[in-house]
């Protein structure tokens, strides 16, 4: 018989159960033996059977028993069928006419006269000596049951054949379907376009009249609604009222969770709505099921029929295996364009980023007598706290904030409240009076929830006298000798209560003095084990960085905070100023 060969190397741990049911092996060696009276065993490759031996009495009984049972299956000439079918659709016959099943002949005449003569030597009568000779003649010769039970057998191994044929067969069609529908998909360029194209190819592959893909959407009252989406064959207007059904259709429901829901006549059917609707438009059966991402329904899938038809397994397992094809592919066209929407927000907050940068001041202002420097580490891209030096006349300004919140939104706020103060302090040398202006610019402009921190002060540079006015924002630290004080005057946050009171301080600065102004983020960097750096650590390496140049204090202070924190991310924007009069 001539077969396929196999690959060369493709054999290598192949057995031939990985082809053949042992079962089915076992049955076909069964009936041979029955039939033919010699002994067979099935072998694998290696020469170890892969069957039992034939139990002979017990099969021999099985025949007796095929053979009475079958004898109502004869034709009227005595012949025996045996149907060739699958799954209760018969593909063809095998057919035994008489002469085939009763043997031509079963002894051969050397072992009828070796019969002979043992009866002869032991005085067997001749009636005796016939009914042995009959006796013998049967056990040689094939039975009507045996015979029977391997035409079956073979005809239900050519049924077996043709039903892994069939469903071969039926694996390639719906391989190609879904290759050519994925690569119809993946063409196109966006979610809309990618509905469109899935509800034609689907109706031409299916050979269906009409074709809606719905997806689940909020309605205004904020209940679920199936919007349609894609529609092939279908009046929109028909189609429109079905978003209408997700609360009051059970039907909806099932497909919603990937259930296979089918109507074989929707103009008569009670769960149908809108018969009348369908029946204009010529449609009569309905198969739907839903679009599932993680086995959550995102939308569904519904093929409309013109004629009764009730669809196949095969065709129910596509349309399943169509729905997941496009369910991902809706869910990939829709990550793309999230993916293209955040690299379009990625860039304006790059922008966004530069333009925060630029407002930082590029280099520490010249004060006579002070050295003065400062850096701003932000949480994330864009942060809400801020530092700015303001050059008045013979007076240096010193500012830092806190906008609530981080991000865009609080980078946002932090550009208005650098703005408002620069606009005010140029005009106005009361910081009482600034930080007012400023609070009430912010409160004009701003939500309930949105706010910031200020503190700030002005230097002298003949007097070295130090005014400042702190609204909410960490007080600064004065370092003089070996005391700490902290500069808190000032009053509440700006932004939240337009008629807010300010007040403000003076301090003569003296020779050594530090002055150290920082954010929260300083304080409240946590290391792996939840302790915050603090206000204790903090007067303690303002104690320690003391002595060093202005830049270096800072950077002494940000060794510290880095070594604090480990490897945990800055949970909050970090500023520092640090002001040092020699």
């Amino acid at each position: 018989m001539n077969t396929p060969a196999l690959e060369p190397g493709t054999s290598d741990g192949l057995s031939l159960t990985d082809f053949i049911d042992p079962d089915t092996l076992q049955d076909l060696q069964d009936s041979f033996t029955s039939f033919a009276r010699l002994s067979m065993r099935v072998l694998d490759s290696q020469g170890q059977p892969v069957t039992q031996p034939t139990d002979l009495p017990a099969r021999a009984q099985a025949d007796a028993t095929f053979e009475h049972l079958t004898v109502a299956e004869r034709e009227a000439d005595g012949s025996l069928r045996a149907p060739i079918s699958i799954g209760g659709h018969q593909l063809g016959s095998i057919l035994v006419t008489p002469h085939q099943i009763e043997p031509e002949h079963g002894l051969n005449d050397k072992q009828r006269q070796n019969l002979v003569n043992i009866c002869d030597k032991l005085g067997v009568s001749e009636k005796n000596r016939e009914d042995l000779l009959t006796a013998a003649e049967f056990a040689y010769t094939a039975t009507t049951g045996a015979s029977l039970g391997f035409i079956h057998q073979i005809a239900n191994s050519i049924a077996a054949l043709c039903y892994e044929q069939h469903q071969n067969r039926q694996r390639i069609r719906e391989l190609r379907v879904l290759y050519e529908l994925s690569t119809l998909l993946s063409a196109q360029a966006n979610p809309q376009e990618t509905l469109d194209a899935a509800a034609n190819a689907i109706a031409r592959v299916m050979a269906v009249k009409a074709v809606v893909i719905r997806l689940l959407t909020r309605g205004e009252d904020g209940k679920p609604e199936l919007e349609a989406r894609a529609l092939f064959g279908m009046d929109p207007a028909i189609a429109d009222k079905g978003k209408t059904l997700v609360n009051k259709s059970e039907l909806t429901r099932k497909a919603l969770t990937g259930e296979m829901v089918y109507i074989e006549d929707m103009t008569t059917d009670t769960r149908s709505y809108y018969p009348e609707d369908v029946k204009q438009a010529g449609l009569t059966s309905m198969l739907s099921t839903g679009l599932m991402v993680q086995d959550r329904g995102i939308g569904t899938i519904q093929l409309f029929t013109e004629k009764p038809r009730k669809f196949t397994m095969f065709e129910e397992n596509l349309v399943r295996a169509i729905a997941q094809l496009l369910a991902t592919a809706m869910r990939s066209a829709q990550l793309d364009a999230d993916r293209q929407r955040n690299r379009a927000l990625n860039r304006q907050v790059e922008l966004a980023q530069g333009v925060q940068q630029r407002m930082l001041p590029k280099q520490s202002p010249m004060v006579p007598g002070i050295d003065i420097a400062a850096t701003y580490v932000p949480s994330q891209g864009l942060g809400g706290d801020f530092y700015d030096f303001i050059s008045l006349n013979n007076a240096t300004g010193i500012a830092v904030g806190d906008a609530v919140g981080k991000g865009v939104a609080a980078s946002l706020l932090m550009a208005s409240v650098r703005s408002s103060l620069r606009a005010y302090a140029h005009d106005l040398y009361d910081l009482d009076v600034v930080i007012s202006r400023v609070n009430r610019a912010l409160g004009r402009d701003t939500l309930d929830n949105e706010f910031a921190t200020l503190w700030y002060g002005t230097i002298d540079h003949a007097s070295k006298r130090l005014t400042y006015c702190n609204a909410g924002h960490e007080p600064a630290l004065l370092l003089r000798g070996n005391q700490v004080i902290p500069l808190d005057v000032g009053g509440m946050v700006t932004g939240v209560l337009p008629d807010a009171t300010y007040d403000k301080s003076v301090v003569d600065l003296q020779a050594g003095d530090r002055i150290l102004l920082y954010s929260d983020g300083v304080t409240d960097a946590m290391n792996e084990h939840n302790q915050r750096f603090g206000r204790g650590k903090l007067e303690y390496a303002l104690h320690e960085i003391g002595a060093l140049p202005a830049a270096e204090g800072v950077d002494a202070l940000v060794s510290r905070l880095n070594a604090h924190r480990g490897d945990n991310p800055p949970n909050d924007d970090i500023t520092i100023v640090l002001v040092k009069v020699d």
